[in-house]
């Protein structure tokens, strides 16, 4: 077979000419394509194709010997890539049907991605008409300014019905055209609604998700809407409304036809909102009383209640924990000290959410962090050693009451300036930046550019030995030398490097011209500073400011997320086009409260959990069984791991030994800073409770999946079982009390379940107790069966 005639030379020509008229295209939608353009059509198929997958050509060593850029983000690269060689005859413009291209693309010759498309096809016609034209590139004629949707949100009148969605491109010529054809097409929920390769759309069942339309790079998110078929007869009821928060949340009920669930009765809206904000099950005393409380306003009083209460700060700070990335193994030496800094970096956050710190200033205080916080050298290491002394005796210091959490920024190696981009734009905007540390993220906008250039906010941040404080850590250290103190350069500050011989790191260069990047925030101003001004403060200014579409609605989001058991953008860290919220009037009215009470977090709880949504029942009804993320009724959710461990323990009435060097004494699972603990049995069920290690920036570190070890834990674990048989347990001491077999019945329900046994369920104790002549046995049964029920391991 001869090779193709496009040479080096006509491969230079191509560059620099016009693209030549070839036989027009007719598409499926019946729109017709005069002149096939590379950049805006065979690119665009590439992608549709996937051809530029990660898994296909796209991949850094290509296959097959071919390699494209991945997802088309450069023309120009791919463009070579097909016709620079001569003898591969992937383009050949003397015999089009010969070209590799349509051989291996229409099966003819094997190929690794299998037949993509039929020699009959549109898809064949238009690449044999590129390459007939002369395989001609235009540079610059696929710029796309924008990509518009229409519908922009497709609402449909019941399952079963279809749609169809056309997609515009606007270019940078000015020019606009259907681009439907060359588009990506997904869902984020198959069950909901399918959608074709060309944009045909068909609901399944009642509920919403978003069609994902991508375009050579281009992402643009359509809601699509699938209401319940309403029986004959049918009308929406009235529903009360609390606040705004009900308003949009039944105002999208209301279109797909779904009916909300009544209210939780008093006993599981107790248990919840308990769980919820402290982290433990109410006592039987308490249980008692707010059941028997006849207030209108009793719900609204325990929430004030509970918000007030200590553990409800430990909750926070531990969630904080998460977010910051509190990884115990990666603090700083000596290797004894580093649970106690653990502790510290808790007990920082547990200070601001008991004291009601606005959220943006507790967020400058981890973001912006230094070590001496305008303190002068001299002043900072006196501090620095009253903090280590008093963490060598225990773990009452004085760290929580510093200005800011310098923890954050000093671990034991080196942390890469990207990796902080990562760190912090996970922690605090609730994006996920790290796919495109290689590349252009597939579904969302972020570049290697963007990327790198917000890394580079971060090369003056330097850990070690400021200039200023040199001096002094110097004297310190040659003190502890001649005292034969251990570990005597453990000193090191978080300090802002005013150069490289400073402290500074090297910037990151742009990955396609190796120039200097000017540090960026993702998607807002570039930051310029003055040599040695912090550059984190202008950050933080871009990031608090009330137009800034990430930092309020990300936390909001997170709040929603802990209270509702699913985001309103879920996961709760993957803020991107491709994810789009599932209610953004919700979203935005949620961000916009936040802002206008200045960033008050227990003001933002306190909506949240009054509204009539939150407190509604688990119990689905006809109509809203199958909804996920509607919030329509109350959602069944797992406990986190911290959580299970102290509902456990309070249920049987027991406490937890964490290890004297782990924990301070008598603290509760929620209480504890460290990301490790020495107790083997509860490090287990740390483990398969899902609680992370803190080792990257993502929310998804937290396991929340059942697993079968969990329900063996409850079953057969030999420390469990042992707490049930405690001697000082709940019930041990319950029996050795006063009460009868009827009494003590009702304690273990309240201690467990937050109500009292039904009927049934007494009468069902009442034959085991006819069976069983060991009164102890019989209600160790009756606590096993009890603890090891979903109704007590799940929140609901």
């Amino acid at each position: 077979m001869r090779p193709s005639r496009l040479t080096p030379i006509a491969v230079a020509l191509a560059l620099l000419a016009p693209a030549a008229r070839a036989g027009s295209v007719t598409l499926p939608n019946k729109r017709t394509v005069a002149t096939v353009d590379f950049e805006r059509h065979v690119m665009g198929l590439f992608g549709r194709a996937g051809c530029n997958a990660g898994s296909c050509h796209g991949s850094f060593q290509g296959k097959g010997g071919f390699r494209l850029s991945l997802f088309g983000y450069d023309p120009g690269k791919d463009f070579l890539a097909l016709t620079r060689d001569a003898l591969a005859r992937r383009v050949d413009s003397a015999d089009p049907d010969n070209s590799l291209l349509l051989l291996k693309a229409s099966g003819r010759i094997a190929h690794g991605g299998g037949r993509r498309f039929g020699t009959d096809s549109w898809q064949y016609q238009l690449l044999r008409e590129w390459v007939v034209a002369g395989a001609p590139w235009r540079k610059g004629s696929g710029d796309v300014v924008a990509v518009r949707v229409e519908p922009a949100e497709l609402a449909l009148s019941k399952p079963g019905d279809g749609g169809q969605l056309a997609v515009f491109a606007q270019f940078a010529d000015a020019s606009e055209e259907d681009v439907t054809a060359f588009c990506d097409f997904r869902t984020n929920d198959d069950a909901v609604a399918e959608v074709a390769h060309l944009g045909q759309v068909k609901g399944l069942r009642p509920g919403d998700t978003a069609v994902v339309v991508s375009y050579r790079g281009n992402v643009v998110p359509v809601r699509v809407l699938v209401p319940r078929a309403a029986p004959p007869g049918f009308v929406y009821p009235d529903l009360p409304e609390v606040n705004f928060v009900d308003r949009e949340v039944f105002a999208k009920l209301r279109r797909l036809n779904l009916v909300p669930s009544a209210l939780a009765n008093d006993a599981e809206f107790l248990r919840r909102v308990t769980l919820d904000t402290v982290g433990s099950l109410p006592s039987p005393d308490e249980v008692r009383s707010f059941l028997a409380d006849r207030d209108p306003k009793k719900r609204e009083k325990k929430i004030d209640q509970l918000l007030a209460q200590p553990l409800h700060a430990a909750l926070w700070a531990t969630k904080f924990c998460d977010i910051t990335g509190n990884n115990t193994d990666a603090l700083e030496n000596p290797a004894n000290l580093r649970p106690k800094r653990s502790q510290m970096w808790h007990d920082w956050f547990r200070k601001r959410v008991a004291e009601n710190v606005p959220y943006d200033e507790i967020v400058r205080g981890v973001l912006c962090a230094t070590s001496r916080d305008g303190l002068k050298p001299d002043e900072w290491l006196q501090q620095v050693k009253a903090v280590d002394a008093a963490a060598e005796k225990g773990f009452d210091t004085t760290y929580a009451d510093r200005p800011s959490l310098d923890l954050f920024w000093r671990r034991q190696q080196a942390v890469p300036i990207d990796q902080w981009g990562e760190k912090t734009a996970a922690a605090f905007l609730g994006v996920r930046l790290e796919c495109a540390q290689c590349h252009k993220h597939p579904f969302d906008r972020w570049t290697q550019a963007d990327y790198r250039a917000y890394a580079n906010v971060f090369s003056a941040v330097a850990v070690g030995q400021s200039p200023e404080a040199k001096r002094a850590i110097d004297a310190e250290n040659q003190e502890r030398t001649k005292d034969k103190k251990p570990n005597p350069n453990v000193i090191r500050e978080v300090y802002i490097a005013a150069d490289k011989a400073g402290g500074a790191r090297a910037p990151l260069p742009h990955p396609d011209t190796g120039k200097p990047l000017t540090p960026k925030c993702p998607g807002g101003p570039e930051v310029r500073v003055a040599r040695g001004e912090d550059p984190r403060l202008t950050v933080f200014d871009w990031m608090r400011a009330p137009d800034n579409p990430y930092f309020a609605r990300s936390f909001v989001n997170r709040v929603w997320g802990h209270y509702l058991g699913v985001g309103v953008v879920h996961p709760v860290d993957d803020f991107s086009l491709g994810n789009p919220p599932s209610n953004p009037k919700l979203l935005d009215a949620l961000a916009k409260e936040f802002l206008d009470h200045r960033y008050d977090l227990r003001h933002l709880e306190r909506t949240i959990l009054l509204s009539r949504t939150y407190q509604l029942s688990s119990d689905a009804n006809a109509t809203n069984r199958l909804d996920r993320n509607n919030y329509s009724h109350g959602t069944v959710r797992p406990l986190m791991a911290e959580v299970v461990v102290d509902v456990l323990n309070g249920a049987l009435g027991v406490t937890e030994d964490f290890g004297k060097d782990v924990a301070p004494p008598n603290a509760r699972a929620l209480e504890v800073g460290s990301s490790r603990v020495a107790n083997g049995n509860l490090a287990y069920a740390f483990r398969i409770f899902g609680r992370p290690p803190r080792t990257t920036a993502c929310d998804c570190e937290r396991a929340l999946e059942p697993a079968l070890p969990q329900k063996l834990f409850f079953m057969a674990d030999p420390g469990v079982q042992a707490k049930l048989r405690a001697p000082k347990g709940r019930l041990q001491r319950l029996l050795a009390g006063t009460e009868g077999d009827a009494e003590v019945v009702e304690e273990l329900f309240l201690a467990t379940l937050t109500r009292f046994p039904t009927e049934r369920e007494k009468e069902l104790f009442a034959a085991h107790r006819a069976k069983t002549t060991d009164r102890s046995k019989a209600f160790a049964d009756t606590l096993w069966a009890l603890i090891n029920t979903r109704e007590f391991v799940l929140n609901h």
